[in-house]
């Protein structure tokens, strides 16, 4: 069997070292996937939060197990990737959209994360590293629970149950000061509030956050050089 050693060796990297500690400790495996996923494994796995698990819209991928998705980035048949870029994909959306590291923009013991659309050439960094990442994801989470149809008092208590599950399993991975911001989101009530598309049509969601609190409090506590920068990735 690959090891997680051999896919470096390939790729000619060094993963960071919070991601080799996620997977040593199991936070990357999500169980047997397929259409029993929710029926079968999702109750064992709520009990004990892997990676992101009750995070917006995020597959954290196994890295053996995906070995063929993370090459596959590298195919110009599929990507036309400039020559001067360095991705490595760990993760996807339920669109297809990819999260990777980009290890050309790498600072010391910092390898960003970055947004990596499957059917648009620009790209956009959203953190500086992986823990910055995962503690955006969290408090992301928070901002749209159910689309705004009103949650039950019975959903919502098993809503922040599951948030502090997850939380549980994710303290070693992050900061004291982003604990302690997202225990203070955690004691709050869902609140029913509106916001501004760009297009500028007005929508409406529940959350125990909102969009324009989680775009202040990431540029204050996450903020670096490239913090959402966009960019064309084939040139």
């Amino acid at each position: 069997m690959n090891s997680l050693e051999d896919i470096e060796k390939e790729l000619n990297i060094q993963y960071p070292v919070l991601y080799k500690k996620l997977f040593a400790d199991g936070l990357l495996d999500s169980g047997p996937t397929g259409i029993n996923w929710y029926k079968d494994s999702f109750p064992k796995l709520k009990q004990n939060p892997p990676l992101l698990l009750f995070a917006e819209d995020i597959e954290i991928w196994n890295p053996i197990e995906y070995k063929a998705g993370i090459l596959e980035i590298l195919d110009p048949e599929v990507y036309d990737l400039a020559q001067r870029f360095q991705f490595v994909p760990f993760a996807k959306n339920g669109a297809g959209d990819l999260y990777v590291f980009q290890f050309d923009l790498q600072d010391g013991n910092d390898i960003p994360i970055t947004f990596f659309p499957h059917d648009d050439c620009e790209v956009e960094v959203v953190a500086k590293n992986l823990q910055d990442f995962i503690f955006r994801q969290l408090v992301e989470a928070t901002r749209e629970i159910d689309d705004c149809s009103l949650v039950f008092e019975e959903e919502e208590v098993e809503i922040k149950a599951n948030f502090q599950q997850q939380l549980r399993t994710h303290r070693p991975y992050l900061s004291e000061r982003q604990i302690e911001i997202l225990e203070e989101i955690y004691t709050r009530d869902l609140n029913v509030y509106t916001y501004t598309l760009p297009s500028g049509r007005i929508e409406k969601a529940e959350g125990l956050t909102t969009y324009e609190e989680v775009d202040n409090l990431l540029q204050r506590e996450i903020d670096f050089k490239y913090l959402n920068a966009k960019f064309d990735y084939t040139v």
